[in-house]
């Protein structure tokens, strides 16, 4: 959102939960207060959130997540993972390597977000 672009090489060390998101989506809204209770308080283990989200830095911001938020404004990135909505997950291993299948819902996410790392 400060208008550098990120690699997810730079993220690699641990599992990473690539969430996909939209500030204006109905259902992204109603789990954003268990998205900001699993953030305060994930398991130990649990994988490293990153949001790529559509929606304005201003409209991202207004969220407060303290996961870092890359914009995707045309969800070039999303597509390209296999994501087709909001919100939708999917897990990547310490290397990168994506290791689940997309995730689609609140439910669905907010499970793959508890992988443990010794999982899998």
């Amino acid at each position: 959102m400060n208008g550098k672009t990120i690699s997810l090489a730079g993220n690699r060390g641990g599992k990473t939960l690539l969430l996909f998101w939209n500030p204006g989506c109905g259902f992204c809204a109603l789990m954003l207060d268990d998205l900001r209770k699993w953030e305060a308080n994930a398991s130990p283990g649990a994988p490293r959130l990153i949001v790529v989200s559509s929606g304005t830095p201003e409209e991202n911001r207004a969220m407060n997540l303290r996961s870092p938020v890359v914009l995707d404004t045309d969800f070039q990135v999303g597509s390209a993972f296999g994501a087709n909505g909001t919100p939708t997950a999917l897990l990547l291993d310490a290397d990168g390597t994506v290791i689940s299948e997309v995730a689609a819902g609140a439910q669905a996410v907010l499970a793959l977000a508890e992988f443990k790392q010794d999982e899998g």
